[in-house]
């Protein structure tokens, strides 16, 4: 699942793409995929393209919004329109930086990784299509869990009324970060994911930022100190701005071969690291065990 600088990756790229254009038309090809009326989102100028926890919020002007949720497989191409309808061939192409790459020739590509990125659209998964007056947005999900919904301005704050704040804002404070680890007994890697507490961390960022504090992940929230608590927060930020910078992670073998993507793969700490060497070089060996039905990966040696 996309989490929180992915989907910040794909607003910054979208903000610059969709600003000023208005929604011509909404083609909806799976019902699931779409919640809402249609009516009350065409022929409405595009105004913003944000972000608030793991989701997108496509700003519309007269009091209207879409909101998208990429959940596991989801993704968003948008493609501008082009009368050649060449795409800039990269499976050969060598990328000698660390900048995320989301933009293939009249493309901007986001989401979960996959040839859909790249191939001709509609693809079997497209679920929601967005025409536009400069192109056209492809809301792609293989397993359908995602969603795509209309909603008025008045009712956006209630949408986001289970959230807790995003882990990279300021109301994420120590103070707060503490309280709630104090009031749980869950291993706190668990506590940190839980999206009602602190919007925006995965277990990708989850697993690094306990590696970078220290602190093993199967402990109780509550045993952690105030000292203990605010290095967690501080190294919670750390990664999720880090992730920020490289475009997020794009894990595919896929991807790692076109270019195209987030980053973040090549810095991490201790996510999928199992039997290499901790980077601290303290002798320890990155460990993976099931924690909360999910892979978690922490250095034994220096974790505690």
């Amino acid at each position: 699942m996309p989490e929180l600088p992915e989907v910040e990756t794909i607003a910054q790229q979208l903000d610059t793409a969709l600003v000023n254009q208005t929604i011509r038309d909404i083609k909806v090809l799976r019902s699931k995929s779409f919640i809402g009326d249609k009516k009350l989102i065409t022929n409405r100028k595009i105004i913003s393209v944000s972000r608030r926890a793991k989701i997108l919020i496509i700003k519309l002007n007269k009091n209207q919004n879409l909101l998208i949720h990429l959940k596991m497989t989801g993704q968003l191409i948008y493609k501008k329109q082009d009368t050649s309808n060449k795409l800039q061939e990269i499976k050969n192409k060598k990328f000698t930086d660390n900048r995320p790459h989301f933009r293939i020739d009249n493309r901007i590509i986001g989401g979960h990784p996959s040839k859909d990125w790249f191939g001709k659209l509609p693809t079997s998964h497209t679920r929601v299509v967005l025409v536009l007056t400069q192109g056209t947005l492809f809301f792609n999900d293989m397993r359908v869990f995602g969603w795509v919904k209309q909603v008025e301005t008045k009712k956006l704050d209630s949408e986001f009324n289970n959230y807790g704040p995003d882990i990279n804002s300021k109301y994420a404070t120590p103070k707060y970060f503490h309280q709630f680890l104090q009031r749980s007994t869950q291993p706190v890697k668990i506590k940190i994911m839980d999206q009602s507490k602190v919007a925006g961390i995965g277990n990708i960022y989850a697993n690094d930022a306990l590696h970078l504090a220290k602190i093993n992940p199967t402990r109780p929230a509550n045993s952690l100190s105030k000292k203990e608590s605010d290095l967690l927060l501080k190294s919670c930020k750390h990664v999720i701005a880090l992730g920020i910078k490289y475009g997020g992670a794009s894990e595919s073998d896929f991807i790692h071969l076109s270019g195209a993507g987030g980053k973040y793969q090549k810095h991490f700490r201790a996510y999928k690291k199992q039997g290499r060497k901790c980077p601290r070089n303290d002798r320890g060996v990155i460990k993976k065990i099931k924690l909360g039905g999910r892979g978690t990966f922490y250095c034994p040696a220096c974790q505690r």
